[in-house]
């Protein structure tokens, strides 16, 4: 009984633990589902643009209002790696950045990618994919 208790443990444990993506499984889906345009579920005249080259454009009313550097990683600036987090690195100034977290990045059943940014001062910022 008590071998059959444990070997149904396993199995439950190999189950769920093949379900969870790696830190760097999500980083390696983040990099490549982020490039493209974002706008927010907030105030949808406020867009953000991710490319290839890691630029980062905001654009106001369709003006573009400002171009940085970003980058997609696992740690950032003093921020210790969990093994969970995905941070957004944005280029503030030539030595300084901004540390977001990925809180998620998903498609929908609908087709609709979101994307839920928590920023360096704790505030949700939601967006789907344009």
């Amino acid at each position: 009984m008590r071998k059959l208790k444990i070997i149904t443990l396993l199995a439950l444990g190999l189950t769920f633990g093949c379900r969870a993506q790696s830190q760097e499984q999500r980083l390696t889906k983040y990099k490549a589902l982020i490039i493209g345009t974002w706008i927010s579920q907030e105030d949808s005249s406020y867009k953000i643009e991710f490319s290839k080259d890691n630029k980062l454009k905001i654009f106001i009313d369709n003006n573009l209002e400002e171009i940085t550097s970003y980058e997609l990683t696992t740690t950032c600036n003093s921020n210790s790696n969990n093994s969970y987090d995905i941070f957004l690195k944005i280029q503030i100034d030539s030595s300084s950045y901004n540390c977001d977290i990925i809180s998620n990045m998903i498609t929908e059943s609908s087709g609709k990618t979101k994307l839920s940014i928590t920023t360096e001062r704790g505030q949700l910022e939601k967006y789907i994919k344009q």
